[in-house]
């Protein structure tokens, strides 16, 4: 009998023990994930900077390439001194002979300096000597890139300076070929670079360490990051010691906590803010074009979801989503701190740009998200036109409601854009009656154009309209020359489409502005 009570409490031992370790096995299992994932996102930035870099250094090089002036010369030295001040990443440049800097921006006068530090030639043709020594800095190292004897001095620091969750997370970036640490920052073990495979990405795992190795084939570099395995296990010995005793209770309540946990996991605000948390919402930018001459005067900033498994989820179905679960005004936040913290190298590399941003109606409120890009902006000082509010109809239904945000943007020198114009609830009453400065034409009847659709006329009389209450004009969706052409010959000066530009990240955006002082952007992307 005895015996036959310990064979029947084996289920019921099952049924508790179970339970128990499965949460313990996927605790486990979302720890690393969330681990990785975090470093992934941490390689990425690093990554998109040393390239941002690597760009601004070749940039100068070529410039440098087709300057006349004779080497150390003054006009030579000014025009170092002209790149410098119009590159983020830069702190000097200079002349180099037999391994000596012979003259830069940061030394004084034409002191020879030999150079020290790891020398190489990457596979691009460029001599590095990464850690050397300048005389007015003795302590410090810097980085020094060469060609045709002219170099390039770069702080180590500034590309991978950037804040982490806890002081054993280690960041680095080298050159793919020949393989070799540039720059670094915390604990970094120099023999976890043997587990990295040139111009491959991936996730490796040394004893102690989960290592995410992020690269860029075409600029020749690559970025680490890596954290103790230990950081992902903390608190589990405690959730053990608590779960436990619960394993009977547990197991009663198997079936009905898995339904309502799933239930919960896969709501879409739940969904959303944990998307947000693992920052995997990324912007990128779609140039508008000035018609007339073919140069980027803006752009449109997109929001996209990647999420951690490499799938990428449409902006209508993520937005509406948003809309639906409450939690657009916090993804619009998100956007803004994006957008702001990339606005600075986009006004140095164009004067007068700006960047246009997309408002839910939900955003349109007292206190919301545009009162929070008024308090940022206002902060960080930055030209007044550097922005651009872009609201639908729906979102002006109640005007008077949506009047204090307008106002808000108006106080920061934004100017405003009725989005998707002719598609929902607008009419000339409504024009009339709300302070906006541009429409933006639907790509709808953008494509009608050269079709010869019956929406046609649409365009026409949107174009007049506009005309008549002198509002500025921005075309969506244009492809070809034929809607060029008749855009222009109606006035219309400003579009964006696939003709001219898709959505990019800010790396192209910014090579794409620095190449208009040679050849127009249009004329890059192939107009």
């Amino acid at each position: 009998m005895k015996r036959f009570y310990v064979v029947a409490s084996i289920p019921l031992l099952l049924a508790a023990l179970i339970p128990i370790a499965a949460s313990l096995w996927v605790a486990h299992r979302k720890a690393k994930d969330d681990q990785i994932a975090y470093l992934t996102s941490l390689a990425d930035e690093v990554l998109r900077r040393g390239v941002a870099s690597r760009q601004q250094l070749v940039a100068a090089l070529n410039d440098l390439d087709g300057d006349p002036h004779p080497a150390c010369s003054q006009a030579s030295l000014t025009r170092m001194q002209q790149l410098v001040g119009t590159s983020f990443y830069l702190q000097g440049m200079g002349s180099v002979k037999d391994g000596a800097l012979v003259c830069s921006t940061l030394t004084a006068g034409h002191e020879v300096v030999p150079l020290t530090g790891n020398h190489m030639v990457t596979s691009t043709g460029i001599s590095s000597w990464i850690g050397a020594r300048l005389p007015f800095a003795p302590e410090q190292p810097f980085n020094i890139y060469a060609r045709n004897g002219h170099a390039v001095i770069i702080h180590p620091g500034i590309v991978i300076d950037m804040p982490v969750l806890h002081a054993d997370v280690a960041l680095g970036l080298l050159i793919s070929t020949p393989k070799a640490l540039i720059r670094s920052k915390g604990p970094l073990d120099t023999q976890w670079l043997d587990l990295y495979t040139p111009d491959v990405n991936k996730v490796v795992q040394s004893e102690t360490h989960y290592i995410v190795f992020r690269v860029s084939k075409d600029n020749n570099i690559a970025a680490v990051a890596a954290a103790p395995k230990a950081l992902a296990h903390e608190g589990l010995k405690t959730q053990a010691l608590i779960l436990a005793p619960l394993g009977l209770f547990a197991s009663a309540l198997f079936a009905l906590g898995v339904a309502v946990l799933t239930r919960w996991q896969l709501s879409p605000r739940v969904r959303l803010r944990a998307a947000l948390r693992r920052r995997e919402f990324f912007v990128l930018y779609q140039p508008i074009v000035d018609l007339q001459t073919g140069h980027w005067v803006g752009a449109e900033a997109l929001l996209r979801w990647r999420r951690r498994n490499g799938t990428l989820v449409p902006p209508d179905e993520f937005i509406a989503e948003a809309e639906k679960a409450g939690v657009i005004a916090h993804i619009t936040r998100y956007v803004i701190d994006m957008v702001l913290a990339d606005l600075p190298e986009m006004l140095k590399a164009r004067p007068g740009f700006h960047v246009s941003l997309n408002l839910s109606p939900q955003d349109l409120v007292a206190d919301g998200p545009v009162q929070y890009l008024q308090r940022r902006f206002s902060d960080m000082e930055f030209p007044a036109g550097a922005l651009m509010l872009e609201v639908t109809e729906r979102g002006l239904v109640d005007i008077e409601a949506a009047r204090p945000a307008l106002q808000a943007a108006r106080q920061i020198g934004a100017s405003i854009a009725l989005d998707d114009f002719g598609t929902g609830y607008s009419s000339l009453s409504m024009l009339e009656s709300i302070d906006i400065d541009t429409l933006k034409i639907d790509r709808i009847f953008i494509a009608s154009i050269g079709a010869q659709a019956a929406i046609s006329p649409v365009t026409t009389h949107i174009i007049e309209m506009a005309h008549t209450l002198q509002l500025a004009l921005i075309a969506e969706g244009v492809e070809t020359q034929d809607q060029v052409d008749f855009l222009i010959a109606r006035g219309v000066r400003q579009a964006q489409g696939w003709k001219f530009a898709r959505a990019m990240p800010l790396g192209d955006l910014l090579a794409g502005l620095r190449a208009s002082g040679r050849a127009t952007p249009a004329d890059a992307a192939g107009m």
